[in-house]
């Protein structure tokens, strides 16, 4: 199997158990245990046929983390513009514009997000997910440190009342977060995509 390319542990695992479980009920039936060895080995199938077969398996693997890694970035986003979204809606401090004006950087968030995820073609196919991971993680670096120069740099130099302060840490934390993560479910979805077709 270790010739063979199979290197992954938990189906090397399964598939001794599976071979011990095969010998076991060969010897059972009066086999010697060489002829139930090699009468297991050929039910079970020789390494090179089943290199691609356990392929399959570790991309199936693969493409559900990416998906489980989709969903939670989309449910923390969302419950991250819910708050937002909540603090537009429901406090009486605020003008009709600046309501409008909150909503509409939750909306241009959530348009990005969308574009990104609708968009995957234009993005490069990236099949490695650790390099994929990597990008993700430099994007949010990036994010983290135009929050920071916002913060401590553009923030100060500006004369804003507290409603007017929130409005610009929302434009300024909301927006970019979405374009970031539009991105980012761009290159996962375009790895996937292109995997599924690889495989048909």
């Amino acid at each position: 199997m270790l010739a063979a390319g199979i290197k992954t542990p938990v189906p090397l695992e399964e598939l001794e158990i599976h071979l011990r479980e095969e010998i076991e009920q060969r010897m059972e039936l009066g086999f010697s245990a060489p002829q139930a060895f090699e009468a297991a080995i050929q039910q079970i199938g020789k390494a090179n046929m089943l290199k691609p077969e356990f392929e399959k398996v570790e991309e199936t693997k693969e493409a559900r983390e990416s998906k489980r890694s989709q969903i939670a970035l989309i449910f923390s986003l969302c419950m991250f513009l819910l708050l937002f979204a909540a603090y537009f809606l429901f406090d009486s401090e605020l003008t009709s514009g600046q309501r409008m004006s909150g909503l509409a950087a939750v909306a241009t968030t959530v348009l990005f997000v969308y574009i990104g995820h609708l968009g995957y073609r234009l993005f490069p196919v990236i099949l490695n997910w650790r390099a994929r991971l990597i990008t993700g993680l430099s994007g949010y670096l990036l994010y983290v440190l135009w929050v920071v120069v916002f913060v401590h740099i553009i923030l100060p130099r500006l004369d804003f009342t507290v409603s007017q302060l929130f409005m610009a840490i929302c434009w300024a934390s909301t927006v970019p977060l979405g374009f970031l993560d539009g991105i980012i479910l761009g290159l996962e979805k375009a790895a996937v995509k292109k995997t599924a077709m690889a495989d048909s």
